[in-house]
C-alpha cells in the first residue's frame, strides 16, 4: 500500500473538499456584538422542538425570522429578515408578538427543510450562507457556513466550523457526552487525487475541530425522522468487486453514531486480502457497524467471503438488495428485495438487534408485501410500540393502516374502496397531503390541493372505522376541520406545533410577498382548541366576510351613498391605517368637486359612518357579535379584524412594512390623486403666458442689438491698437554670447 494513502485515516481536516475551520475561541473569531438579557435563559432543562425553524429553551422561543433566500445581503447585523429571534414565553402567551430580540443578526438558511435550528446547553446552532468574497469580489452565497451563537446573542462566530460548497447538503447538529457534533452527508465529494464525486458520511467535533470521514461512498443515509438530536445514522453501502471493477448484486446496512473514529476496515485492506485490490487508487473506508449483510450463497460460493462480509454464519440464501424507508423511536424500517423476487418487502428492526446474515428475517416475517412508498408513510408510536402507518394514497385522502394482532399491517391484502377495522380512509378530500401528527393528541395535520392547495387542515385519526363514515349526524372530532384561512408556504419548512401555538410561514392573503412566521393560538382553557372550538372560531372569522360582501346589495347600500365601502371595510379588516384613509377620503372628495361640482364623494358621509361602526362594533350595529377584543402588541384588536385570530410573529424589515402598508392601500383603496407635473410655465395663467412670451421678445432683440453694437466697438479699437515690434530688448548683462535675438 502506497505511503500516500496509509495516512489517509477516518480522521480528515482540509483533505476533504468541505472547507473546515479550527473553533478559536478568544482569537477573534466573534463579532463584537453586545449580551442580550439572560434572565430565564441559562438553564439546564433541554431544548423541545430541536431541528426545526422553531426550538423553545428555557423561558424562551427561538425561531427564524421569516423566508430570505441565501443571495441577500447577509453582513453582520444588517440583515432583519430571516434572521434568529427570540421572543419570552411570557409575552407569547401575552401575544406581544413583537416584542422580540434579534440573537444573530443574520440569516439562517439551508435549502434542505429537514432540519434547522438546534440548541444544546448554552448555545443555538445553525447554518448561514456565507459571506466571503471570491478573489473577483463576487460574494460565495452558494456557500453554507455552520456556526453557533450564544443564546444572549454573544459569541457569535465569524468563521464557520464547517463549510458546505452547497446550501442542500443534509445535516443534524447533535450531542453526545456533553460534545456536540455535527453530522453531514457531503455529495459529490471528491477527496483524492483523480477521483470522482462520491457522497460521504462526516461527523465534525466542535470541540476539537476535526473532521471524521464515517463513511466513504456511501449509497443513502437515513436519520432519525422523529428526534433529530439522535446522533445514529443508518446508511447502506455497495459491496465493489475489485477484479472485476463492478458492484456485486447486493448491498449492506451499517449504522454509526456521531463520535465514531475508528476505521473498522483501515487494516483489512490490502491486495493480500481482497483480490483485485489496487494499493495505490483503492478506497474504502468505514466507522460504522454491520447491521445486516445482503450477500447470498451464489457470491460466497463463487468468490467466498469479502472482509467486508460478516465473518461468522454459514450462508445458504439469496442475495438481498435493502432499501432505508424510515427510522425514529429507535426502530428501522427498511424493504428488501432479491434478484428473483422484486416485491420490496417491508421490515423492521430494533436497534442493537444486529445479527448480520443469521438476523435477516424470513420473508413471513415482513410487516408488508410492498413498502415501495414506505419512506411517504407517517410511522405511528405509542410508549415506542410501533401501533402503524398514516398513508397519502394514490387516488386521494389519507389512511391509517394499524398493525394486526399478528404485528402486520396487511396493507398488501387491500383493494381500492375497500376497508376494515384496520385498514380505513380518515380523509376522503382528494390530493391531501401529510404535514406532521400531535401524537399526544392523536391528531393529523394536512393541507388539501385546491384553489387554496397550502390551506391547514386536522383530524383526530384515532376512532374506529365507524367513526368516519360519511353520514354523519354531527361534525365531531373525527370530521376534518379546516384551520381559519391559514395559508403555510410549500417550500420552506413544514408548520410547528408547540406549547399550544400554531407557527408558520405565512402565504396566507396579502403575505404572500413577505412570507414571515405568522403565529395561531391553539391554547384554551389550560387544553388546546378541540375541533368544535376551531369550527366556531371558522364561522365566526367567516361571518366578517359575509357581512362585508352584504354591503354589495345596492338597493340597500346604493353606490352614490356608499362609494368605495366594501374595499374600505376590507382595508379595515387587514389593520390598515385609518388616519391615511381620512386624508384619502378629503384629498379625493376635493378633486372630485374640482373637476365636477355635482360629483359624488368618492368616500362618502355614509360609508365612514359603517366604517365607524366596524372599528366600534357595539350590541346596536352590523357587528353586534363581534364585540370581544383581544390585546395583540399592546393594542386592543376587535373580533372582527384579522390581528384578533392570527399575527405576524417577530418584526418585518422595513421596507417589507413599508410595502404591505402600500400593497394594502393598493388592494383597496382608490389612487391617490396626483397632480400633473405641468411646470412653472404650465402653472402661469393665459394672460401671464402672453406677457412672458412679449417680454421674452423684447429681451432677445435687445440682446441681439447689444451684440451687434459691441462687435463693432471691438472692430474700431483692433485698428488703433499698436503693432508690436519683430524684436524684444533683453538685458544680457551676465552673458552676452546668447543671441537673444534670434537673428540667426
Amino acid at each position: 500500500m502506497s505511503k500516500r494513502f496509509t495516512k489517509i485515516i477516518c480522521i480528515t481536516t482540509a483533505a476533504i473538499s468541505v472547507v473546515t475551520s479550527t473553533f478559536l475561541a478568544g482569537c477573534g473569531n466573534f463579532y463584537g456584538n453586545g449580551s442580550l438579557s439572560t434572565e430565564g435563559v441559562f438553564t439546564e432543562a433541554a431544548a423541545e422542538s430541536n431541528g426545526g425553524f422553531a426550538v423553545t429553551k428555557g423561558d424562551y422561543l427561538y425561531f427564524i425570522n421569516g423566508i430570505e433566500g441565501n443571495t441577500a445581503v447577509n453582513d453582520y447585523g444588517k440583515p432583519v429578515k430571516g434572521t434568529i429571534c427570540r421572543i419570552s414565553k411570557d409575552n407569547l402567551a401575552k401575544r406581544n408578538y413583537a416584542s422580540v430580540d434579534v440573537v444573530v443578526p443574520q440569516i439562517a438558511y439551508s435549502s434542505n427543510y429537514n432540519a434547522g435550528l438546534f440548541i444544546y446547553g448554552d448555545y443555538i446552532y445553525y447554518g448561514t450562507p456565507s459571506t466571503a468574497k471570491n478573489s473577483e469580489g463576487v460574494v460565495q452565497n452558494s456557500y453554507l457556513d455552520m456556526k453557533s451563537t450564544k443564546l444572549d446573542g454573544t459569541e457569535s462566530m465569524k468563521n464557520a466550523y464547517v463549510q458546505f460548497p452547497s446550501t442542500s447538503y443534509e445535516y443534524r447538529f447533535v450531542e453526545m457526552d456533553d460534545t456536540v457534533y455535527l453530522m453531514y452527508v457531503a455529495t459529490s465529494e471528491s477527496l483524492f487525487e483523480e477521483s470522482t464525486g462520491v457522497t460521504n458520511l462526516h461527523s465534525y467535533n466542535t470541540k476539537s475541530g476535526e473532521d471524521t470521514l464515517l463513511a466513504y461512498n456511501v449509497d443513502n443515509v437515513l436519520f432519525d425522522a422523529q428526534d433529530k438530536t439522535n446522533p445514529r445514522v443508518y446508511y447502506t453501502m455497495k459491496v465493489h468487486n475489485y477484479t472485476s471493477s463492478s458492484d456485486e448484486g447486493y448491498n449492506q446496512i451499517y449504522t454509526v453514531t456521531a463520535d465514531a473514529t475508528e476505521d473498522k476496515f483501515k487494516d483489512k485492506l490490502s491486495s493480500e486480502n481482497i483480490v483485485g485490490w489496487d494499493d495505490e487508487n483503492d478506497r474504502y473506508i468505514n466507522c460504522g457497524t454491520l447491521v445486516l449483510d445482503g450477500v447470498g450463497a451464489k457470491e460466497v460460493n463463487a468468490t467466498g467471503k469479502t472482509p467486508f462480509n460478516h465473518p461468522g454464519d454459514e450462508v445458504n440464501l439469496d442475495s438481498y438488495t435493502y432499501a432505508l424507508k424510515n427510522y425514529q423511536n429507535d426502530m428501522l424500517f427498511y424493504t428488501r428485495s432479491t434478484l428473483n423476487n422484486k416485491n420490496n418487502y417491508l421490515f423492521s428492526l430494533k436497534d442493537g438487534n444486529y445479527a448480520p446474515i443469521s438476523g435477516n428475517p424470513s420473508s413471513e416475517a415482513r410487516l408488508l408485501s410492498d413498502g415501495s412508498n414506505a419512506d411517504t408513510y407517517k410511522y405511528i408510536f405509542e410508549d415506542n410500540e410501533f401501533k402503524g402507518v398514516i398513508i397519502s394514497e394514490a387516488d386521494g385522502g389519507i389512511s391509517i393502516n394499524k398493525v394486526s394482532n399478528d404485528g402486520k399491517l396487511h396493507l398488501h391484502d387491500k383493494k381500492p374502496g375497500i376497508s376494515d377495522e384496520n385498514y380505513f380512509k380518515v380523509v376522503k378530500s382528494g390530493s391531501a397531503t401529510l404535514l406532521s401528527l400531535d401524537v399526544e393528541n392523536s391528531l393529523l395535520y394536512y393541507s388539501v390541493t385546491g384553489g387554496n392547495d397550502l390551506a391547514i387542515y386536522r383530524v383526530d385519526y384515532s376512532g374506529t372505522i365507524a367513526d368516519y363514515e360519511p353520514l354523519q349526524v354531527e361534525d365531531t372530532n373525527y370530521t376534518p376541520v379546516k384551520l381559519l384561512d391559514l395559508d403555510s408556504s410549500s417550500t420552506w419548512y413544514r408548520p410547528e406545533f408547540i406549547d399550544g401555538y400554531l407557527l408558520f410561514a405565512s402565504a396566507t392573503t396579502n403575505m404572500t410577498a413577505y412570507n414571515y412566521i405568522m403565529v395561531f393560538d391553539m391554547n384554551k382553557d389550560g387544553g388546546y382548541l378541540t375541533n368544535a372550538d376551531i369550527r366556531a372560531l371558522n364561522e365566526k372569522y367567516d361571518g366578517i366576510k359575509e357581512i362585508i360582501e352584504g354591503y354589495t346589495d345596492t338597493e340597500k347600500y346604493p353606490s352614490d351613498k356608499y362609494a368605495n365601502l366594501l374595499n374600505a371595510l376590507n382595508y379595515a379588516f387587514y389593520d390598515g391605517d385609518m388616519e391615511y384613509l381620512h386624508e384619502l377620503a378629503e384629498v379625493t372628495n376635493a378633486k372630485a368637486l374640482e373637476e365636477d361640482e355635482e360629483a359624488d364623494p368618492v368616500y362618502s358621509q355614509k360609508t365612514f359612518e359603517e366604517i365607524e361602526a366596524f372599528l366600534n362594533p357595539s350590541a346596536d350595529n352590523a357587528w353586534k357579535d363581534y364585540t370581544d377584543t383581544k390585546k395583540v402588541n399592546g393594542k386592543d384588536v376587535n373580533a372582527n379584524t384579522r390581528e384578533y385570530y392570527y399575527s405576524v410573529l417577530g418584526i418585518m424589515n422595513d421596507a417589507d412594512k413599508e410595502a404591505y402598508g402600500e400593497n394594502l392601500k393598493t388592494s383597496y383603496l382608490v389612487a391617490y390623486p396626483v397632480e400633473e407635473d405641468l411646470g412653472w410655465y404650465g402653472g402661469l395663467n393665459l394672460a401671464a403666458q402672453i406677457c412672458f412670451i412679449i417680454g421674452m421678445c423684447v429681451i432677445g432683440l435687445l440682446v441681439i442689438g447689444g451684440a451687434v453694437v459691441l462687435t463693432i466697438v471691438l472692430i474700431k479699437r483692433k485698428k488703433k491698437l499698436p503693432q508690436m515690434k519683430k524684436g524684444i530688448k533683453v538685458d544680457t548683462t551676465d552673458d552676452k554670447s546668447i543671441d537673444v535675438y534670434g537673428n540667426e
